[in-house]
Parts: structure tokens; C-alpha cells; sequence
């Protein structure tokens, strides 16, 4: 009975209670700024477009895999409204697979990315999971509209709270392009009749693509193929950027076989140029049967071309070059003479298993084509081209000097701006291009003076080096009495690879 009386006391006691219940959708409670639901892409209102550049760290780093981003190249850039060279072209985030883990947040080096602290990013209820797969349209309208006012990072309170216990200045805001204050600033603008986006600087001109030699020349398809393969300025591309061409080209060749339709002319020609898979036979003999303007009969070896006369991909070069000296060297351990055909391979592919005589028979029988002949700086000491991955380690070293030579005020020595001009790097001055083109070549196939010996034979790499030093030594003692190295020295230097010495050293 006493039970009873209790309970009802309790039942009694909340008659008189205001009642706590939210009638939601209707009202809804304020939620932390620290609250997170999904993940959204910030916008930009200073600049008028997305924070997010497509660098694809939040999707390498995202563990359960529900992010994919594409790059492309900011045309507002060259506008001269933004900083950002790339800017992101699609974004998809599945939100049925995403934790909420929020380490995409922590990653982004650009603040392009935050956790939804709204009620409008829970509110995701759908029939059909395949309803949850949101575009960049999607992730960016809370920040577009307003919606997003206090994007708030783990990090950026962590660090505030650390300085104010240290005694220090709180750190600076975080995400100002994109808080409501920037959206109001833009507002303004555009009541006051101004551009939407603020302007950093005046307009680029447009850049006139430059016409390579070969299509002065009238050579047709070649000549097609060698401005597809060409920047504006009429530089060979990098391998990474013809792999990004012939990608995308790859990429619409099979969205328009899809739809039925024919692959158009300039995909077409990129796929031949490139050398892609999906090139037709036809195509690519058509391509090769116009030889390029002051080209070799000869061309690349048959040994380094497919049965179509096409150039072999260098992985196919690799395994091929891997095979012969497995063949080679199974030979040598029967006490066998190499075969011919094996020999052919090994000194088409550079192999070091190649004897040098051989290297140097093939380089006498090979005739001039009359282009110009390889820089001493992409040879060894034997006058054989070095591997693409040796030029790649010189080219990296040689743009660390010259980015230390660029923070330090100075100027880039000259021998460093030849490994960027001979490597085609992206730090190579535009005048030193244009100069190396403008000079005249020397004979194909005859090396520097300075490295060969009375006979005209290469040296070793034990003797360039001991003329090197002595040539180093002998232009210090210059320096050190204070009168100038003579050209004569400074070439002699720089021809055995080595630096120049200055007053600094």
C-alpha cells in the first residue's frame, strides 16, 4: 500500500512540471557550434568560387572510401580574380558510407572542407540509398546560401585554447572567406555595381600557341602530333602531362562510343598522338606514314617499335630491355657467345650489360639526322643517354639549387640553369629556353673536346674527374688572388659537370 502512495506521489509531482518536449520539425534546439553531421565543401565568397582545389587528400586519407574529386585548371586564375592555379571540377560524397569521422577536416590544407553544424545536415532522410550520394552542388550549398555561420575545425580550438593557457595572442580566424561576414562584404560589391569576385590582378593575355618547325614546314599529320605533344611555347610536355592528355582523351573516345557516335577529330589525334590503346590500327599507320619535316629515314630503332612501327611505352621498353638480359646472361653462365639479336636489344635499351664497344659501333653506324644532338648534361661520362630516371634525380637537384638560390636573393648559377634548360624543367628561365633553342647544334654524336683524349676517345669516369678537380683547383686559385676565371676555365669546368667556384666559396 505504501508503494502505491509513492508512486503516485511521483505521478502527482509532475502536474505541475513544464513539460520539456520540442514539437520538432516545428521547433527545433539550438545546436553546439562543435555539433557535427556530414561533411561539406566551403565556399569562397571573396573569389567567388570553392575553396576545395581537387588535390584529393581528404579522399586518399578518408578510411571507409566515400569521397571522389576531380582537378582542373582555374580559368579565373588567368583572370585575375584568383590565386588558385587548379580549383576542383566534380566532388561526390556518399553519405550512406561516411563515419563522420572527421578526419577529412583535419587533413584539408586549404579549408575547403567541414563538418555541417546545422540542423540542415542531419536532415538527410531518404526512401533510396543511392539518394545519399551528394554532388559538389550539394556539398556546397549550405556554405553558398548562408546556411553555414560558424564553420568550425577541432584543431583551430585546440590551438586557441593551448596559446591562451601560454599566455599568448589567440590565433587568427580560421575559414574568413567563407564565415557570413564575407558573404555580406560580397553583397555590397554587387549592389555597388562591382565585379562579384575581388581582383587581385589585371588579366592575363591570351598566349598565342607557337608553331613547331614541323608544321612550317608542311608536315601534316606529323606535324599535328607534334603540337598535340607541345606546350604553348613549343616545349615537349612532361610524361606525366601526356599521360594526364591522353587519359582524358581516352576518357570521351569511350563516353562517345557509348552513346553511339563517332570519336571526333581532335580526340583522334590525341589518341594517335599519344600512342593510346584505343587508337585505331588504321590511324596510327596513316600517322606514321608522313614523316615529320627533317626527320631520319630511320627513325627510333625497330628494335624500341611494335609491329605497327609505333614507339614502344616505356614499360614495355623496361620488360623488353629485362628479358635480353636474362637472355644475356643465362648465355654468358653456359660460357655462350650473346646472340646477335640479343646484343641488338641490349644496346637499343641502354642495358649496362651492353659492352661499350657496341654502344659505340651503334652510335658511328647511326646517321645524322640533323636535329639537335643530346646535351652533355643528359650523357654519362661514356657519352651514353642516361636513364629517364637519372634525369629526373638531376632535374630535382638542380631545381633545389635554384629554389635555395631564389630564397637567398641570388641569382641561379649558370651550370644549374643549364640542367633546367637540358631537363625541360618548369624553373628553366624562358629566355635560357629560347636561347638553347635559337643556338646552332653542334655535329650529332660528337662529344665535348675536353672529354676525350688525344685519340678522340671517351674518357673514363675516373679521369673526368681528376680533370675536373684540377680544373676547380686552378680557377679557386683565381678567386682566391682576386682576378677572374677565365671563360676559357669556366667552360672547361662546367663541361666536366663541376660548379664554378665564386667569392663566397
Amino acid at each position: 500500500m505504501i508503494g502505491i502512495f509513492k508512486g503516485l506521489a511521483t505521478t502527482l509531482s509532475t502536474l505541475a512540471r513544464r513539460p520539456v518536449t520540442i514539437q520538432y520539425p516545428e521547433d527545433k534546439h539550438a545546436l553546439p557550434v562543435r555539433q557535427r553531421s556530414f561533411p561539406v565543401l566551403t565556399w569562397d565568397f571573396d573569389h567567388d568560387e570553392p575553396f576545395c582545389t581537387g588535390c584529393n587528400v581528404c579522399v586518399r586519407n578518408c578510411p571507409v572510401d566515400c569521397m571522389t574529386a576531380t582537378m582542373q585548371d582555374n580559368p579565373k586564375y588567368a583572370e585575375g580574380t584568383s590565386d588558385r592555379r587548379k580549383i576542383v571540377e566534380k566532388f561526390w560524397i556518399d553519405y550512406a558510407r561516411c563515419m563522420r569521422c572527421n578526419i577529412c577536416v583535419e587533413v584539408c590544407p586549404f579549408e575547403a572542407i567541414v563538418m555541417d553544424n546545422n540542423w540542415s545536415g542531419h536532415e538527410h532522410s531518404v526512401y533510396d540509398r543511392r539518394d545519399l550520394h551528394m554532388d559538389i552542388d550539394d556539398l556546397l550549398r549550405p556554405s553558398k546560401s548562408g546556411e553555414l555561420t560558424a564553420p568550425f575545425r577541432p584543431q583551430d580550438r585546440i590551438e586557441y585554447v593551448e596559446r591562451v593557457e601560454r599566455g599568448e595572442e589567440p590565433p587568427e580566424e580560421t575559414f574568413k572567406g567563407a564565415r557570413p561576414e564575407a558573404r555580406q562584404r560580397q553583397l555590397e560589391r554587387i549592389a555597388r555595381g562591382e565585379e562579384v569576385a575581388i581582383r587581385l590582378r589585371e588579366p592575363e593575355k591570351p598566349k598565342e600557341p607557337a608553331k613547331p618547325a614541323a608544321a612550317a614546314a608542311g608536315g601534316g599529320a606529323a606535324a599535328a602530333a607534334q603540337s598535340i605533344l607541345t606546350d604553348a611555347e613549343g616545349n615537349p610536355l612532361s610524361e606525366r602531362k601526356i599521360r594526364a592528355k591522353r587519359m582524358r582523351a581516352e576518357k570521351q573516345a569511350k563516353e562517345a562510343q557509348d552513346a553511339g557516335e563517332a570519336i571526333p577529330d581532335d580526340v583522334m589525334q590525341v589518341l594517335v598522338a599519344t600512342n593510346s590503346d584505343m587508337a585505331p590500327a588504321e590511324a596510327k599507320q596513316a600517322a606514321g606514314a608522313a614523316p615529320a619535316a627533317g626527320a631520319a629515314p630511320g627513325g627510333t630503332s625497330a628494335v624500341l617499335t611494335d609491329a605497327e612501327g609505333n614507339p614502344l611505352s616505356e614499360r614495355k621498353i623496361r620488360a623488353k630491355r629485362m628479358r635480353a638480359e636474362k637472355q644475356a646472361k643465362e648465355a654468358q653462365d653456359a660460357g655462350e657467345a650473346i646472340p646477335p639479336d640479343v646484343m641488338e636489344i641490349l644496346v637499343a635499351t641502354n642495358s649496362d650489360m651492353a659492352p661499350a664497344e657496341a654502344k659505340q659501333a651503334a652510335a658511328q653506324a647511326t646517321p645524322a639526322t640533323g636535329t639537335a644532338t643530346t646535351s652533355p648534361h643528359l650523357v654519362d661520362a661514356e657519352g651514353n643517354p642516361l636513364s629517364e630516371r637519372k634525369i629526373r634525380a638531376k632535374r630535382m637537384r638542380a631545381e633545389k639549387q635554384a629554389k635555395e638560390a631564389q630564397d637567398a636573393g641570388e641569382a641561379i648559377p649558370p651550370d644549374v640553369v643549364e640542367i633546367l634548360v637540358a631537363t625541360n624543367s618548369e624553373l628553366a628561365p624562358a629566355e635560357a629556353k629560347q636561347a638553347a633553342a635559337a643556338a646552332p647544334s653542334p655535329e650529332a654524336g660528337a662529344p665535348a673536346p675536353d672529354l676525350t683524349d688525344e685519340e678522340g676517345n671517351p674518357l673514363s669516369e675516373r679521369k673526368i674527374r681528376a680533370r675536373r678537380m684540377r680544373a676547380e683547383r686552378e680557377a679557386k686559385e683565381y678567386v682566391q688572388r682576386g682576378e677572374a676565371v677565365p671563360d676559357e676555365l669556366k667552360q672547361r669546368i662546367q663541361s666536366f659537370g663541376g660548379t664554378v667556384p665564386t667569392d663566397a666559396d
